[in-house]
């Protein structure tokens, strides 16, 4: 076969995925916080550009009011300064007090290299701006790492060139990352660029067997600016070892040596300085003196009994399917972990496990078979393959070792690392395998990276903050009615409706499935004058339900500086409006009774609220201090029938 038709077959196959994942993460970040270049105060990572501009390490003073606390870190304490989901006040949260001034835990890498240029230039980007040209950065190399790989394998078909390059597009929890474009974001992707280049230069490297020494030395760079971004990742330098081992014969080896190390161990010793100088030990990153939503003086950070459950949770923790777009959301760990959780281990965030989520890395397997048994199958690649992949387990571990909980973003770190040592296992056994064994392989391996593309792509739909719904409603209805037919036949699987979501002021349940109770219950919540509970219903069918649930009056007061929910306080009313726009007032009895309300349902997917009337929102008699009469909700659910 000509080589240069399947080249460029290769070559369009690459194209044409890097092009609209691009533009897919720059509408992921676009729709979470608008993209601008003007956006002073709205991303806090541009506080660090602006101190080293101002040849300081420090990004502010603290609030006098947080000083004066007796436990400053302790957030029982310091809640109401630090300002955390304040979005329209400067927000501490995250933020290391010492010494009297306030830093930054994360790398200064990003900054340096991207926003200070940017701030001598006149423009202040928002997180959306600088988490997107990290992850499209990174993006272009890891495809052309990729490419490489694929030259080496002698693979040329465009499908499973394209569906290699979807896998690292959509698989890296990078559109989960862009989701929530932040300051926490900004550092993860800016360590995602920076190792995506350093292995593009390292495989282009190992391939040719032939670089410059200012190639070479830019390589290494980037393996320490990532570690400058995210200290774990200064394990990627290990790929410096094959590279010598590689290069050794054809140049001098004090002249590679200089190359290879120097960059790299410059940024490991100013990383270590900067850390000196901001806590006075190098190895002090600040943890021990954040603000954040747990006390650090109390709370045992890096701890090998956190491993287990942080490895268990990173590779296992199952994706939450749902009956309405995206269908699947990630959710805390389930209590899954087989072993009790360490004393000291905090709630776990949102975690998808490599398995579950992208099962294609079971391919990982073979690479120690490749690498020993069928080394030609991967070129010059399966020894470093091999030892990135190890990096990546190594980061995932210490990752796991020293943060005391789980969570999806930190998966950026290390599952592109994994995946492309999976994917080059995947692609050689395609390539030279035969007959039965060769079809198994291409079309399983396919399969399961199809399946990887999707969840990838859901969880990117609602992140952490849900920031597409909430800032953009009808584009969010729109995508739900889109579903509506996978929604339909979700209800018509299970014979009934489904209450799919409920959204009040103090409760927001979306529904899981788990194949035995297709639906979800919602737990309580109550509404006071001028609040709504927006319901979804999947119905299957053209039917009147009912919502079945307890509901009474209440009153909410303070009791001891803190806000109680007491339960009478006179008879509520009650709108209902249906799907139509039809509404209908219930009379809601004083005391928690349960309650059957008709609801008339359409095939498909089913908006209702829920709110009080205004006019009958009044309190007893016994006056209590700060009252506000409520609408109490007990457990909510549908019944197929009325």
């Amino acid at each position: 076969m000509d080589a240069a038709p399947s080249q460029r077959r290769v070559n369009l196959a690459l194209c044409a995925v890097f092009l609209p994942a691009a533009a897919f993460y720059l509408w992921i970040a676009g729709t979470s916080i608008p993209l601008s270049f003007h956006a002073p105060g709205v991303d806090r990572y541009n506080l660090l550009a602006t101190a080293f501009l101002h040849l300081r390490l420090w990004i502010g003073n603290p609030p006098a009011a947080l000083l004066h606390l007796v436990e400053p870190y302790n957030p029982a304490q310091n809640a109401a300064i630090v300002n955390d989901n304040v979005p329209e006040v400067r927000n501490y949260h995250d933020d290391i007090l010492y010494g009297g001034h306030l830093y930054f835990l994360w790398g200064p890498a990003p900054a340096l290299v991207f926003l200070v240029p940017l701030h001598l230039l006149g423009f202040e980007p928002s997180g959306s701006v600088t988490v997107s040209f990290f992850a499209i950065v990174g993006l272009g190399f890891a495809l052309g790492t990729l490419r490489i790989v694929l030259q080496q394998i002698g693979e040329r078909g465009f499908w499973m060139c394209a569906l290699a390059a979807a896998a690292l597009a959509l698989c890296t929890a990078i559109p989960f990352l862009l989701r929530t474009p932040s300051v926490t974001e900004d550092t993860i992707a800016g360590g995602f660029g920076f190792t995506m280049a350093g292995v593009w230069l390292a495989t282009t490297a190992l391939a040719t067997r032939r670089a410059s020494l200012t190639r070479l030395a830019l390589m290494s760079l980037c393996f320490g600016l990532a570690a400058g971004s995210r200290p774990p990742l200064g394990l990627t330098a290990l790929l410096l070892v094959p590279i010598y081992l590689s290069l050794r014969s054809t140049r001098p080896r004090r002249g590679l040596l200089l190359a290879l190390c120097i960059p790299v161990g410059v940024c490991f010793l100013l990383l270590l300085a900067y850390n000196q100088a901001r806590f006075g030990d190098p190895l002090e990153f600040g943890g021990h003196y954040q603000l954040a939503g747990y006390d650090p003086l109390t709370t045992r950070m890096g701890d090998p009994s956190f491993v287990p459950p942080g490895a268990w949770f990173y590779t296992f923790s199952a994706p939450r399917p749902t009956a309405l777009f995206p269908f699947l959301v990630l959710a805390p760990p389930p209590f899954s972990y087989p072993l009790s959780l360490p004393q000291n281990y905090l709630p776990a965030e949102i975690t998808g496990g490599l398995l579950p989520m992208t099962p294609i890395v079971v391919f990982l397997l073979a690479l120690p078979w490749l690498w020993r048994r069928r080394r030609s199958w991967l070129g010059a690649l399966a020894g470093p393959l091999l030892v990135l992949s190890g990096a990546g387990v190594g980061t995932m571990l210490l990752l796991s070792y020293e943060v005391p909980s789980a969570t999806e973003r930190y998966a950026v770190d290390f599952s592109a690392l994994l995946l492309l040592g999976a994917l080059a296992a995947w692609l050689a056994l395609a390539h030279r395998a035969r007959g039965v064994r060769r079809r198994l392989i291409r079309v399983g391996g396919g399969l399961l990276v199809l399946w990887g593309c999707f969840t990838g792509c859901a969880i990117s739909f609602v992140g952490y903050e849900d920031y597409l719904a909430a800032n953009h409603p009808g584009t969010w209805t729109a995508l739900q009615n889109i579903g509506s037919p996978l929604s339909t036949a979700i209800a018509a699987a299970a014979g009934r409706p489904v209450l799919a979501e409920v959204v009040a002021p103090n409760l927001h349940t979306v529904s899981e499935i788990d194949y035995g109770n297709l639906g979800t219950i919602a737990g309580q919540f109550w509404l006071a004058s001028g609040n709504q509970a927006k319901l979804t219903i999947v119905s299957p069918d053209t039917r009147t339900a009912a919502l079945v649930a307890e509901m009474g009056a209440g009153i909410s007061a303070i009791d001891g500086g803190r806000e109680v929910i007491y339960t009478g306080g006179g008879s509520r009313g009650l709108i209902v409006r249906g799907p139509a726009g039809k509404t209908a007032t219930y009379q809601i009895p004083s005391r928690l009774s349960e309650l059957r309300i008709p609801v008339q349902l359409s095939p498909g997917v089913n908006r209702l609220t829920l709110s009080p009337l205004a006019s009958e929102m009044t309190l007893p008699a016994r006056r209590l201090p700060h009252a506000i009469p409520l609408v109490l909700v007990g457990p909510l659910s549908v019944a197929g029938r009325y």
